[in-house]
């Protein structure tokens, strides 16, 4: 079965309460699809979309700059918020980096930042070897990423590689989100896996502890691993969990 998606997905158009979805780093809307759909029918308008460098080639990924990601974002939200009266935005692993972006320059309703990577579980390859070898070695299989025990099982989801020049444009993507963090002031919703194998918990403190959101949450899943929204034990919490945490924002006509 491949856990790949070159579609971009829409549900519920005429919804004036919008939820802008950001799927990971080399992911597609396999894993945020399912999301969107549930959102749909919760009465939200949804949005998934793959990113650039996504839902192509490892190659094509490894072309695209970490602006271009940016960019896209900013784009596909500033849209969104010209034909809704509410904003919400999604994002999980590096989504969840764009997500925080964008929540530091547009008053969002609120956002869900799920599964964040801005400080690496290996941070001597992404800080210091990428940006050296990332020309000279342009993949590295994602299964060297995991223990060996889950390898030969665990589902690969997007590309099978690691496209390095792009590992390199993610690392300068990280690096200015941490220094945006104290511009988040939207409620925020955190949502981790206790046994997530990509993502450290210490982001989850990372975030935290340096947004300005006066209104923030976490949820802790212990059965679901690093791709939080695909099907699985936690996904009926964690789906729940963000409609009633996004019902609680909702403004009004006249608010």
């Amino acid at each position: 079965m491949e856990f790949f998606d070159t579609k971009n997905y829409e549900f519920n158009t005429e919804s004036k309460d919008g939820v802008y979805i950001i799927h990971g780093f080399t992911n597609t809307t396999y894993e945020t699809r399912d999301l969107a759909k549930y959102l749909g029918g919760q009465g939200f308008y949804t949005k998934a979309i793959n990113l650039p460098g996504h839902g192509t080639t490892p190659e094509d990924c490894n072309r695209t700059k970490f602006t271009d990601w940016i960019e896209f974002t900013e784009q596909g939200v500033a849209e969104m918020s010209s034909r809704c009266d509410n904003v919400f935005v999604i994002g999980i692993s590096m989504g969840s980096d764009l997500a925080l972006h964008l929540a530091s320059i547009f008053p969002l309703n609120a956002a869900v930042f799920a599964s964040t990577v801005l400080e690496f579980k290996d941070s001597f390859g992404p800080r210091v070897l990428t940006p050296i070898f990332h020309k000279i070695f342009p993949f590295r299989d994602k299964k060297l990423s995991y223990p060996k025990e889950v390898r030969a099982k665990f589902n690969y989801s997007g590309y099978k590689v690691w496209p390095i020049s792009a590992v390199n444009e993610m690392r300068k993507l990280t690096n200015q989100v941490k220094l945006e963090l104290p511009k988040v002031k939207c409620p925020a919703l955190q949502i981790h896996s206790t046994i997530d194998m990509l993502s450290i918990p210490e982001n989850i403190s990372l975030v935290y502890d340096n947004i300005s959101s006066e209104v923030k949450e976490k949820l802790l899943v212990h059965k679901a691993n690093h791709n939080l929204f695909m099907p699985g034990p936690d996904q009926e919490e964690i789906y729940s969990k963000i409609v009633s945490f996004f019902n609680q924002f909702k403004k009004t006509e006249g608010e």
